[in-house]
């Protein structure tokens, strides 16, 4: 791979791990272990005991010195941290997509796409503490991330589309191409259903020591129900991919990403089986939001593929 090859799937990689260090923010309460931004609790490196907060700072702007926790607040600092590496990493891809502009400008115009929504994130990052964790803010910084990687993983693929030599007929890619486009929608749609399971959920985590984690999902009511329903639909949609994908395009790395994909969606099921019946172990929400951006990955992937390659007759 050249230079701006590894820089983008240094960032791919990095912007996946961010999103998984912000579900962890999110299931531990972390997102106001620094109550302010850009700084933390008044200083850019974060006090190490409540003895080094400053009181003036604290009265000026109304924090309480009781709210202190040093794991959440270490936990929102690196997410910060990692926030601050990506910002980085897409300026550089943003700089080395410069070579592409007269020769493909679907590069150049995705990398600057990239940093203007890597900027966008850094200001919604601090309107979302600002906002008290206000969830529909907490959603739209999850949308756009996703959004982002979306933007990362175009550019990354059309460096690479040179190596993707194989045809399908035209009649077998239009049928792949509209049956991944549904199983894309349908995730999108499981994936926002879950959200508003999260977001019902929140209050919980808020409010430490209050109801039993093994009694939070069932006061979320209709997103919950719902969201647990539409994961089968997911699961037929993405059966008939897999059935599709082995007809229509075998022996072509169609077939491999579906799998990935397939096996994605039984994993998330089964999660969810967990997260419903065993109290909802934190670790099983952070694993739970990841693989739901992973398998949003693969399927983006998998449409690009398709959507790339030559048709015949």
């Amino acid at each position: 791979m050249n230079s701006f090859q590894k820089t983008v799937f240094a960032t791919l990689i990095a912007t996946f791990l961010l999103i998984s260090l912000g579900s962890l923010v999110r299931t531990t309460g972390a997102g106001l272990g620094c109550p302010d931004w850009p700084k933390c609790w008044g200083t850019w490196l974060p006090p190490t005991t409540v003895q080094d907060l400053d009181p003036t700072y604290l009265s000026k702007n109304g924090y309480d010195s009781a709210s202190f926790n040093s794991t959440k607040m270490w936990i929102e600092y690196a997410n910060r941290l990692v926030g601050v590496a990506i910002g980085i990493l897409v300026f550089a891809t943003f700089l080395r997509a410069f070579r592409y502009k007269k020769t493909s400008p679907q590069i150049f115009y995705g990398a600057g796409l990239a940093f203007i929504l890597v900027v966008f994130q850094g200001w919604l990052g601090g309107q979302v503490v600002e906002s008290g964790l206000r969830p529909g803010i907490i959603t739209l910084h999850m949308l756009l991330a996703v959004i982002l990687l979306w933007a990362l993983l175009y550019i990354a693929f059309k460096s690479l589309d040179e190596r993707f030599k194989f045809e399908l007929k035209r009649k077998n890619s239009k049928t792949l191409l509209r049956l991944a486009t549904v199983l894309m929608a349908v995730t999108m749609v499981q994936l926002l259903l879950g959200s508003q399971v999260r977001e019902g959920i929140d209050p919980f985590i808020a409010d430490d020591g209050g109801l039993p984690r093994g009694e939070w999902l069932s006061q979320v009511g209709l997103f919950d129900h719902l969201h647990r329903f539409f994961s089968w639909f997911v699961l037929f949609v993405g059966s008939a991919m897999y059935w599709a994908a082995a007809r229509f395009a075998p022996d072509t790395p169609i077939v491999l990403i579906v799998r990935y994909i397939f096996f994605c969606i039984l994993f998330q099921i089964l999660l969810g089986i967990i997260l419903a019946y065993g109290d909802l172990p934190k670790i099983a929400q952070v694993l739970h939001l990841t693989l739901a951006i992973l398998l949003i990955c693969f399927e983006f992937v998998l449409l690009i593929i398709i959507k790339m390659r030559p048709s015949k007759r």
